[in-house]
């Protein structure tokens, strides 16, 4: 009986530990299972669920066939052999995304305070080390197929960098040459990209502000700047062939200067906008007021002789002046104010007319032989008003004097740099030098704009004689009899005037009582009803008179 209690025992204990292994493993089973689905859980939530697919063991696997080979096998090698750079790089990428989004995990995160968290954080950390990277496996097998040794390449991700920032590692002397040269000329290229954006924002800032300049005058200031920097850097940026030419610093440096005398053009005239907007500036108009309205008629006079001088060749233009047009439109256009007699030529013919201005100047300026006689007429009439118009600008600035006996405290950079505008807001009239200053101009411009060249024919006094007397000659004989006569000098005029005494031949007034009194020389019968220009015709007359003369010619012309 004791006998088969003891054997029973036997098997109940050897049952019993049984049961208790099972239930051992059973639970370590069911631990590691719930360990692997909280790692899925965090895995899933990271959106890295196929982690295993993305951080192998090895990437990639050669075999060798000596031992020597893989002694001395490189990652450089392996790039070479391979042509694998490319791989690496992207796969080395994709996986320093994934160390990103542990390393942020790792660092804090609500699994934290879950039991076996410290599981996922050791797998996380084994993923972690592994995503550095790019592994290589080789493999030393003989020819037998003995496998007799083996080795890890680790291409860091430092590593990796280093190998990109540093083409030349693996690439032949001359194939490191040539990218030498590209990269050079890329370098150059993006060099002169940047001086070209200098030049485009301020050509648009010059572009935006100068229609808004309230001193007109800076308007041919801000032109010759930006004229001054295409001729300066458009072709020197273009020949530059080194990123470490001095030119550089040379194009920069006036690059700047440009851009700082432009920039001060347009801060003084908004200074200048905000005086004219100012009280102090409306109590100096107000003190002006009877001044200007005693002075109002002649006023009115001037501007209107001022005004249709200025028709007599029409206004100044707009156009886009873009120095340089290449193929990749480095250089915006720019819209300069220019006088509308410009001519575009050759070489060969821009050679020509500097040596026979007049004669081109007839030609593409006065290519319409019908229409002669009308312009004879107006060279004849721009003759006449020339002279009286700067004979007027003469008793403008004496009257000035009388302005500034009731003009005080203005700033200084207002009259420096605004006179005309100044005066002429309190109502005074003003002329303009520019339209005093009729001119033809030529340019020629090279293919491809490398060279740039212009002149100017300035229609002084002696030049408008020179060109009405070529007009006349290509006339027939019948023309020259009719229209062929004297011309209104500055000789003559003087002559006229000291012949008269310097006295209007109509109301009597003279010099001598109003010192500031315009005296014009006047044609007793018109030009236009045939009068000629010779002494026995001519008289002098004041500006009063001689207004209220044309007007009556107009209304008998009219009747």
């Amino acid at each position: 009986m004791l006998d088969y209690i003891a054997e029973n025992r036997n098997v109940m204990l050897l049952f019993l530990a049984f049961a208790l292994v099972v239930g051992f493993v059973t639970a370590v089973f069911i631990i590691n299972q719930i360990k692997r689905e909280l790692l899925e859980e965090v895995l899933v939530k990271l959106k890295l669920e196929d982690i295993d697919l993305k951080i192998t063991e090895f990437d990639d696997q050669i075999v060798v066939k000596s031992r020597q080979t893989l002694n001395n096998y490189t990652d450089l090698k392996y790039l070479k052999d391979h042509d694998a750079l490319d791989k690496v790089v992207a796969k080395s990428q994709e996986r320093k995304q994934i160390r990103m989004i542990l390393s942020s995990f790792l660092k804090g995160n609500v699994y934290e305070k879950v039991r076996y968290y410290s599981y996922v954080e050791e797998q996380l950390e084994y993923y972690l080390k592994r995503s550095n990277g790019y592994r290589v496996k080789l493999v030393y097998i003989t020819p037998a197929g003995n496998n007799l040794g083996e080795r890890v390449i680790h291409l860091t991700e430092k590593r990796i960098n280093e190998i990109v920032a540093h083409p030349e590692y693996l690439m032949s002397k001359s194939e490191y040459n040539k990218l030498i040269k590209q990269q050079g000329k890329l370098e150059l290229e993006a060099t002169k990209g940047l001086y070209y954006n200098r030049i485009n924002e301020l050509i648009d800032f010059a572009n935006q502000e100068k229609p808004l300049l309230i001193v007109k005058s800076k308007t041919k200031d801000v032109d010759e700047l930006i004229q001054s920097l295409f001729d300066r850097t458009i072709n020197s940026i273009q020949k530059v062939k080194s990123i470490e030419s001095d030119e550089w610093k040379v194009l920069d440096n006036y690059i700047s200067t440009i851009d700082s005398q432009v920039h001060q053009i347009i801060a003084n005239d908004k200074k200048i906008s905000e005086y004219y907007a100012s009280e102090d500036f409306a109590k100096i108009k107000e003190t002006c007021r009877l001044l200007t309205e005693s002075q109002k008629e002649f006023n009115e006079y001037i501007n209107e002789k001022a005004k249709a001088f200025e028709s007599l060749f029409g206004t100044r233009v707009v156009r886009n002046e873009t120095q340089i047009e290449d193929v990749n439109n480095y250089i915006r256009p720019y819209q300069k104010s220019i006088t509308p007699f410009t001519a575009e030529v050759s070489s060969t013919v821009f050679g020509s007319a500097e040596n026979n201005p007049i004669e081109y100047v007839i030609k593409y300026f006065y290519s319409n032989k019908s229409q002669y006689k009308n312009q004879i007429d107006k060279l004849r009439i721009l003759l006449e008003e020339l002279e009286t118009l700067k004979e007027a600008k003469i008793i403008i600035d004496n009257y000035k004097a009388d302005y500034n006996q009731y003009i005080q405290n203005v700033p200084t950079y207002v009259i420096e740099n605004d006179e005309n505008g100044f005066y002429s807001r309190l109502g005074l009239a003003v002329i303009d030098e520019a339209i005093l200053n009729v001119e033809y101009r030529f340019t020629y411009t090279s293919n491809g704009g490398m060279a740039q060249r212009s002149f100017s024919i300035p229609m002084t006094e002696d030049n408008i004689v020179e060109l009405i007397h070529q007009l006349e000659n290509k006339l027939t004989k019948a023309q020259v009899a009719k229209e062929q006569r004297a011309l209104m000098t500055t000789k003559l005029r003087n002559y006229i005037k000291q012949r008269d005494k310097f006295t209007c031949c109509q109301c009597g007034n003279s010099v001598n009582e109003e010192p500031n009194l315009l005296l014009e020389i006047d044609h007793i019968i018109p030009v236009s009803k045939g009068g000629l220009t010779i002494e026995d015709n001519l008289q002098t007359l004041c500006w009063k008179c001689n207004r209220s003369k044309g007007a009556k010619i107009l209304l008998d012309d009219e009747l």
